[in-house]
């Protein structure tokens, strides 16, 4: 597993606010994802209920700001393999960093995503920037850790960190506006302020190498 250089300011919260922490997260996560889906799947149009409507939260649905964590990325029972899958990365984050690491992670997951809804005026109507967020983060760790596809196929967590960023990043980028660039720098903001810096490290090294 990759040692990644973490701002200081990041290494002062894990020795000084322990107290942060959330217990369980990744169990409690989980679980609000599963209810969600319950939820879901027996009230036709409930869904709409739980998205982050920014409209909806000035107009006073404050509640919005926190329901749309409970989102299912699928509505089909594909979404349990989801779930394992979601809360097995959590579950391998904690233990690389500790609980106190992942839950700032989370937090900052969640506060960005509020932000760039409220900013942008975008509905954020899926946790699933939220959950690539903490993948990206397993796979910049640990990039040639193997998962069988299909319980068959063995393929390195880089391979598949790298087709979600081309689907879910340059795609758009490429696409879309500068709106669109500042909405998805801030769904990804808590990957950039937990890696920034090591790849900036990276980045001068390489410089420096070619210099040579």
């Amino acid at each position: 597993m990759r040692q990644i250089n973490f701002p200081n300011w990041l290494l002062w919260i894990d020795n000084n606010l322990k107290w942060l922490s959330i217990p369980k997260l990744p169990l409690a996560l989980t679980a609000i994802q599963a209810v969600g889906f319950f939820l879901v799947m027996g009230k036709p149009g409930f869904e709409e209920q739980l998205v982050l409507n920014p409209h909806a939260v000035f107009h006073g649905e404050i509640w919005r700001i926190f329901t749309f964590l409970a989102i299912p990325i699928s509505n089909s029972f594909l979404v349990f393999f989801v779930l394992w899958f979601f809360y097995s990365v959590m579950l391998w984050l904690e233990n690389a960093w500790g609980s106190t690491l992942l839950t700032v992670y989370f937090l900052f997951a969640w506060f960005s995503a509020v932000l760039a809804s409220l900013l942008i005026m975008t509905p954020v109507e899926t946790f699933a920037y939220m959950e690539c967020s903490f993948f990206f983060a397993l796979a910049t760790l640990n990039p040639n850790r193997e998962i069988h596809l299909f319980f068959i196929l063995p393929i390195a967590f880089k391979w598949i960190a790298i087709l979600g960023a081309l689907v879910l990043l340059v795609v758009p980028l490429f696409l879309g506006s500068y709106q669109r660039l500042l909405y998805l720098l801030l769904l990804f903001a808590n990957y950039l302020l937990f890696f920034g810096k090591d790849y900036w490290i990276l980045f001068k090294k390489e410089l420096k190498k070619r210099q040579l």
